[in-house]
């Protein structure tokens, strides 16, 4: 694929999708994603020879532990970022929107420096 931004975000929704319904087919990465059924297809089957995912014989998609791997860290990322920016006193669609944006440009050792001060402002209740 050609933005790791693009990876991560099929991968977290489908992630999410398989949480919420048990099963996932490429219409429903469509609809949460807000892109064509094409495009999709196009995207799964990028995923699939990168080892992030598979299809099987009932087309349903299943993540690979690659891919299980790269999307609950999106996932994380983003839920810190989006309760950061909800503490901040940012209201909630603003804040889901921009922690969208905020999961995929901080750098690995910027988010995790930035999570632990988190974790310890809120472990010494100074929220």
């Amino acid at each position: 694929m050609k933005q790791r931004k693009t990876v991560e975000d099929y991968l977290k929704a489908v992630y999410l999708l398989q949480k919420q319904n048990g099963s996932v087919r490429g219409a429903d990465i469509a609809a949460e994603l807000h892109v064509s059924r094409p495009t999709v297809s196009v995207s799964l089957k990028e995923l699939e020879k990168e080892g992030y995912l598979f299809l099987d014989s009932a087309r349903e998609v299943h993540l690979t532990d690659k891919g299980k791997t790269v999307a609950r860290e999106t996932y994380e990322r983003h839920q810190t970022f989006r309760s950061l920016l909800e503490d901040l006193g940012v209201d909630g669609k603003t804040a889901a929107e921009d922690a969208c944006q905020m999961e995929h440009a901080v750098s690995p050792k910027s988010y995790e420096a930035l999570r632990k001060w988190t974790n310890r402002k809120k472990a010494s209740g100074c929220e």
